[in-house]
């Protein structure tokens, strides 16, 4: 346990020494991932399904605050749509319109969490996200969960119903509308995801904000509990019974990444809680005091031992001070 406590103090030490060299690393290989990511699922337009564009935007990205990369990927993700249907397009763009209205609203602060939602709903583990979400943000919070949520379903709604969006026929113009449409209003799975991760986020939240001992621990742990039962009754109703592995297995991952979460940024003694109170002119107050667990750094003290100098006195000198003749010292 020391020793983790000992490479946790110097992981913030690092990040804190490089913090400005660490969050452009950190967005340049988020970037890569993202947009390989959207080109992947939605390559239609070759000019972008590229490596040097990739490279590019994740460049730009590196340099920019994270909202960038949120409005870059909306940007890619309509200009494939566009090369695929402009039906699929005009639906895309309402869409993130307003959840780009919803989010720069309400979230503006949680642009990772949007890319970050996007990214684990592409592996099939996103319920790491209202947990996380929970444990670190306000309610506020769950809206950046839902733009990453909505972006990559209709994606996916998109790619699986591809049939309806190829055909050459001008008369079908409203029939690829319609279908745009259906992808978005009529996809249960994606209400039920985002139903389950707002009443997970919402749980975890007031749990950890309460003052009993081991709050966070219980938050993710009842918070997990709930989006398992939730997201498995749903997927039986939906007759989605497939699903089920990938939802245990999302769980899982939530959690360990949870404890993770909760070592780093919310580790404490709860051997040691003190009670305080104290009171003013106008209020008595009760404080309850945990101290977090740390581990002192360990100062290296050097210390240099210089032999003492040799002093050579000379004959006449040395006859002086023993006050005797000066030839008796040969």
């Amino acid at each position: 346990m020391t020793g983790l406590l000992e490479l946790r103090e110097k992981l913030r030490i690092f990040y804190g020494k490089y913090e400005l060299y660490a969050a452009a690393g950190i967005k340049f290989m988020l970037g890569i991932l993202v947009f390989s990511m959207i080109n992947s699922q939605a390559g239609y337009m070759e000019q972008l399904n590229q490596l040097a564009v990739v490279l590019l935007l994740s460049l730009v990205c590196a340099f920019l605050p994270v909202n960038a990369m949120v409005v870059l990927s909306c940007g890619l993700i309509l200009l494939h749509l566009y090369a695929l249907s402009l039906e699929a397009c005009a639906i895309g763009l309402g869409l993130f319109v307003l959840l780009l209205f919803l989010y720069g609203k309400f979230a503006p602060q949680n642009g990772y969490s949007v890319i970050l939602t996007a990214v684990l709903c592409f592996f099939r583990v996103p319920q790491v996200m209202p947990v996380a979400t929970g444990m670190l943000k306000g309610p506020s919070a769950y809206l950046s969960v839902v733009c990453g949520g909505a972006a990559y379903y209709y994606l996916r709604g998109v790619q699986e119903n591809l049939v309806n969006f190829t055909s050459t026929e001008e008369t079908e113009a409203l029939a690829k509308f319609t279908a745009a449409l259906k992808i978005f209003i009529g996809n249960k799975e994606m209400y039920l995801v985002l139903a389950a991760f707002f009443v997970t986020s919402m749980i975890v939240y007031l749990i950890r904000r309460q003052s009993i001992n081991y709050a966070w621990r219980i938050a993710l742990f009842v918070g997990n509990m709930a989006e398992l039962v939730i997201l498995m009754v749903g997927y039986i109703l939906l007759d989605m019974t497939d699903q089920a592995l990938w939802v245990l297995i999302g769980i899982v991952v939530s959690i360990v990444v949870s404890l993770v979460l909760e070592f780093f940024l919310y580790n404490l003694d709860y051997s040691r809680v003190e009670r305080v109170q104290f009171e003013d002119d106008e209020y008595y107050y009760f404080v309850k005091a945990v101290p977090k667990v740390f581990v002192s750094r360990k100062d290296k003290r050097v210390k240099r031992i210089t032999p003492k100098k040799r002093v050579t006195a000379g004959r006449r000198e040395l006859a002086e001070e023993l006050d005797i003749d000066e030839d008796l010292l040969d």
